[in-house]
């Protein structure tokens, strides 16, 4: 089991201050729907540029010094001349803003930006406390489709399985308890492995965020479930190499200008803090009243302990974060 998303200096220092590829982190920087996601693997690392939820581009640095540009086929299609090798010292900007344009003309893409919906505010959320945070912002967004790695396939199966079983049982007995105000309950649907963001606040806190729409209503009320997994699998880390992880990562994130540069570190990690944040919540549907008795449900069985220090978060554009 291990944490810890930092890529290699090398592949950093492109993206710094005269960096050779520092024209990508200005051009992002200057494009509110797109954000970086830095992501490192046993086998490989990448920089991601997303626009809502969707990878647009993914760039890796190969062995021999070149760069690998690649993303998901629906995008390919669009511009195929904007991926595969490239020199270091090439600009593909101009291809970049030809695909965006692209995209922007294309109604079948709308859902993962430009319909003001999950991707939408998740987007925001992660440039207003990552890229575009200042020096007195209560947190910084250290991680996002946060994943804790495992040597194999095999072994990361076998890890989760304990946790979601003990979450599938939990939904299966809320589900039976009322079918038609709390849905029916699916073997088939997985309970993600991924948490939205991984976050740090002055006080040396870690918050573990996910984040929902306000028109997810199931989501919204099932979220302690899935909030209370990650945090499970974030408790099981041990705390001071999650510790370090988190302080490498914003070391590096800082270094590049992906975090304010002068936010300052707190002196060491105090607690693990979980988080639900919802975008635009309609306060006239049902989904808090369901939301309580499904977290009072789950303390009557799991200890009264059970996500005992959860915080909640509405987020809009007008008003940024206030109390759900």
């Amino acid at each position: 089991m291990y944490y810890n998303r930092t890529i290699s200096e090398e592949f950093a220092e492109l993206f710094k201050e005269n960096g050779k590829l520092r024209w990508l982190f200005d051009f992002v920087k200057n494009h509110k729907e797109l954000d970086f996601i830095i992501v490192k693997t046993r086998s490989e690392e990448n920089v991601h540029v997303y626009r809502g939820l969707t990878r647009i581009v993914s760039i890796s640095l190969k062995k021999d010094a070149t760069l690998f540009v690649n993303t998901c086929n629906q995008y390919k299609k669009l511009l195929p001349k904007l991926y595969g090798e490239k020199s270091i010292n090439e600009n593909f900007q101009n291809d970049i803003e030809a695909l965006i344009q692209k995209i922007e003309q294309n109604s079948n893409f709308d859902r993962y930006y430009k319909n003001k919906k999950e991707g939408y505010y998740q987007n925001e959320l992660s440039r207003f406390y990552g890229i575009n945070g200042t020096l007195d912002t209560d947190f910084v967004i250290i991680d996002k489709e946060v994943v804790i790695g495992h040597s194999s396939k095999v072994q990361k199966d076998s890890f989760l399985e304990i946790f979601q079983k003990k979450y599938k049982d939990l939904h299966k007995e809320i589900s039976s308890l009322d079918l038609k105000r709390y849905g029916e309950y699916s073997e088939k649907k997985p309970i993600g492995d991924e948490l939205d963001f991984l976050a740090l606040d002055k006080d040396g806190n870690i918050l573990l965020i996910e984040f929902k729409h306000g028109n997810n209503t199931s989501g919204i009320y099932l979220s302690p479930l899935q909030i209370g997994m990650y945090n499970d699998i974030f408790e099981q880390f041990p705390r001071k190499d999650l510790e370090n992880a988190v302080f490498d990562m914003l070391q590096q994130k800082q270094e590049i200008g992906l975090i304010n540069p002068k936010w300052k570190k707190p002196n060491c990690i105090k607690d693990i803090i979980p988080v639900l944040i919802i975008s635009e919540f309609n306060y006239r549907s049902s989904a808090k009243k369901k939301f309580d008795e499904v977290l009072q449900f789950s303390r009557k069985r799991l200890g009264q302990s059970f996500l005992n220090n959860l915080q909640t978060f509405n987020f809009t554009e007008e008003n940024g974060l206030t109390n759900w």
